[in-house]
């Protein structure tokens, strides 16, 4: 799976775009609704936060959610 282009991060409506410090991020904006499996085997990943940066690499605060996002697109 090739990284998405900031135009594609952009134009997405899965994504709420938003600055933490210094940096533009991307963020999912429904784990649970990407992720129903995880979260059902996961409880506390629904909780969590992935994001991508403008440059496309994807980030996540729950190990299962990134192992996951390599499977599929989210945007």
């Amino acid at each position: 799976m090739d990284d998405p282009t900031q135009e594609q991060l952009e134009s997405s409506n899965k994504l709420q775009k938003r600055t933490v410090g210094d940096e533009i991020r991307f963020y999912v904006k429904n784990v649970r609704e990407h992720w129903p499996a995880v979260v059902e085997q996961h409880p506390d990943a629904a909780g969590h936060e992935a994001w991508f940066t403008r440059d496309g690499k994807f980030h996540a605060t729950h190990n299962q959610l990134r192992r996951d996002a390599m499977l599929g697109g989210i945007v």
